[in-house]
């Protein structure tokens, strides 16, 4: 598959939508960095990416580059020129090699990471890995690669393949005690274990604790100060674990300035974030005068966001709630 529609296809553009968006209503992308402003406008129907997408960069609010949605063309201030079927206008001015201003906007942009549904049956089904990869692909298919590679260069990698192992015993106390490789192929060892042959393959294992094993070892190879996204971080996992999970999360949030995204459903995810509220944002507040999504505290009062745990206030409907039937 090749050019723009085909890529936005490869990652399920159809639903690329926003929140209350009419069914025409174009989608905009926007990343700020310092005084840099890169946007994408992006013209959507129901069947996806209906023609070519819009993109602007602004540097300290002056227009650097501009091309409007389905025109084939892009000006450099006033210099019209073709579009690249394969890179956006900003990764062709990148490419020259002349604007070193523009630094800052590709370090963040190359650093974020998204992390959707893991492909656990490859995670499971392996057969012979190489510790060649540094950090954890979007789909966590190179998962052994990327803790073999860790583990076998513990300086280079700053012991994080040692961080990963500690905070999993943690999280997953009856389940996982070590990993090794032998022969290409990891072994996981509960607590305690002292035979070699105790070493279970990844298909043995409970995908509760792969799953945080993926969730760890993507945050744990993040860029220092970087984006890193879950979604529904909850899935898979046992309320023991998201506590813990999270909490290592803040660890190193804090420790590295990394900014952690999660979209969740679970009370128990909720729960972690009674004590800072305004860093729950809430999609289906219904709140017109409100961007969507809100920010906890610009939809309530302190008092109110008191009563209880948000996660109960979640359960019972209180916010974020389903438009229910009048019969329901």
């Amino acid at each position: 598959m090749w050019g723009h529609e085909a890529a936005l296809r490869a990652v399920d553009g159809v639903a690329f939508s926003r929140w209350g968006a009419g069914p025409d209503e174009p989608v905009e992308f926007c990343v700020q960095v310092d005084d840099l402003v890169w946007t994408l406008r992006f013209p959507m129907s129901a069947q996806g990416l209906k023609g070519t997408y819009g993109e602007e960069l602004r540097r300290s609010g002056a227009v650097v580059l501009r091309a409007a949605m389905f025109d084939d063309g892009w000006y450099e201030g006033s210099e019209r020129q073709e579009r690249d079927a394969q890179r956006c206008c900003a990764k062709l001015l990148w490419d020259r090699g002349t604007t070193p201003w523009m630094q800052p906007l590709v370090d963040a942009l190359e650093g974020i990471r998204t992390y959707e549904t893991y492909w656990l049956n490859q995670v499971k089904d392996v057969r012979s890995v190489g510790a060649t990869d540094s950090y954890l692909h979007g789909t966590g298919r190179n998962l052994w690669s990327v803790l073999a590679n860790w583990k076998g260069s513990p300086l280079r990698y700053h012991g994080q393949f040692d961080w990963v192992i500690r905070e999993a015993r943690k999280a997953f106390p009856n389940l996982i005690g070590n990993i090794e490789f032998d022969r290409g192929l990891p072994y996981l060892f509960r607590p305690g274990a002292t035979d070699p042959a105790e070493g279970l393959l990844p298909n043995r294992a409970a995908d509760g604790l792969l799953t945080g094993l993926l969730h760890l070892t993507a945050v744990a190879g993040a860029r220092p100060g970087s984006l890193v996204a879950f979604d529904e971080v909850e899935n898979q996992l046992h309320p023991h674990a998201i506590r813990t999970l999270i909490a290592a999360m803040r660890q190193q949030a804090d420790e590295r300035e990394l900014t952690i995204v999660l979209t969740t459903h679970s009370p128990v995810v909720l729960n972690q974030f009674r004590d800072e509220p305004e860093q729950v944002y809430v999609l289906g507040h219904g709140v017109a005068a409100l961007d969507v999504p809100a920010p906890m505290t610009a939809l309530h009062t302190e008092e109110w966001i008191a009563q209880a745990k948000l996660g109960s206030l979640y359960e019972r409907l209180a916010f974020g709630a389903p438009e229910l039937g009048g019969d329901v």
